[in-house]
């Protein structure tokens, strides 16, 4: 299985959870997308299958459709560096793609310090505002990212332009993963100016806000809180 990480790590807490974040992976073939780190990029070099390194800071759309063009296994993963994965996690994503409708196989997120804890729940539609873009496998071809955002909303894009081409994204319980949740993103001090330019981007691209799009395709998901469609 490949498995893209794109990283940008400027201070050895954020090293030490990329480590725990590749130690939780296992055996895979790992492209390591390094965005110019200031620490762990001899760390990360040695670690990878594939090692790449950008003279600066492309972000997560650019930075993964990089190592996107370099994977040729059947599944791909795609994992942000600040979280954990259960041990089971090939074993279930291979089982939830094997469905051939399914594109995408999302995994229940939980907090960074919450024990890993399984379900039976394997679901193809009402689960899509839970269809997390910190951790997930699809199957080849990958379809990229379009590379005008910078890093806020560019998975709300993706996984609208999936689902109008057809492609359906799998919600499962059966694995999981903790997540540190945008630890990396917190460090950056444009991130609000990004964030609402994207925003903006997204509205020109789609005639609307992502966010209203959302409450009208999905409003009985909507009116749940966030953090409780994780519950099992």
């Amino acid at each position: 299985m490949n498995v893209v990480i794109p990283v940008f790590i400027q201070n050895e807490e954020t090293l030490e959870l990329t480590k725990n974040a590749i130690y939780s992976l296992g055996n895979c073939n790992l492209i390591v997308v390094d965005n110019n780190s200031s620490v762990g990029g001899g760390y990360l070099r040695a670690l990878s299958t594939t090692y790449i390194r950008n003279n600066n800071n492309l972000g997560y759309a650019r930075s993964v459709n990089q190592g996107l063009k370099l994977c040729t296994e059947k599944y791909i993963a795609i994992a942000n560096n600040d979280i954990r994965v259960s041990p089971n996690w090939k074993k279930i994503a291979e089982e939830v793609l094997a469905t051939p409708s399914v594109y995408s196989c999302h995994f229940r997120m939980t907090d960074y310090e919450e024990p890993f804890s399984y379900g039976d729940r394997v679901v193809e539609s009402g689960m899509e505002r839970w269809c997390t873009s910190s951790f997930f496998v699809i199957k080849s071809p990958p379809r990229l990212y379009d590379e005008q955002y910078l890093n806020t909303y560019e998975d709300w894009d993706y996984w609208m332009t999936a689902r109008k081409e057809g492609r359906s994204t799998a919600y499962t319980d059966k694995a999981c993963y903790q997540h540190h949740h945008s630890f990396t993103q917190q460090q950056i001090p444009e991130r609000e100016e990004n964030n609402q330019r994207n925003r903006e981007y997204f509205k020109t691209k789609w005639d609307r806000y992502a966010e209203d799009i959302f409450a009208e395709q999905f409003p009985e998901q909507m009116a749940v809180p966030y953090a409780d469609g994780f519950c099992l």
